[in-house]
């Protein structure tokens, strides 16, 4: 059965574009986001350090040394 092409009678014409677009839409291009115009703006002095007592920092060396050799261990082990 061959193939009888009809042609839509309801198809869209072309339509001119306005005078006021003036052209294509303006591509949007994110300049200036990896790559600012100007460098940023930095707060004066160092860094403030998040305030620790000696207690918390001793107990986050010892339980990373217990994570390393926990991880080591295993790593080891025979089967």
């Amino acid at each position: 059965m061959p193939y009888e092409f009809a042609e839509n009678e309801y198809e869209l014409d072309p339509q001119a574009s306005s005078t006021r677009g003036g052209g294509p839409p303006h591509k949007r291009t994110g300049i200036g986001v990896l790559d600012p115009p100007f460098p940023p703006k930095r707060l004066p002095g160092p860094i403030p350090a998040a305030p620790t007592s000696l207690f918390w920092r001793m107990a986050a060396a010892l339980l990373l040394a217990g994570l390393a050799a926990a991880i080591l261990l295993q790593l080891l082990a025979k089967r």
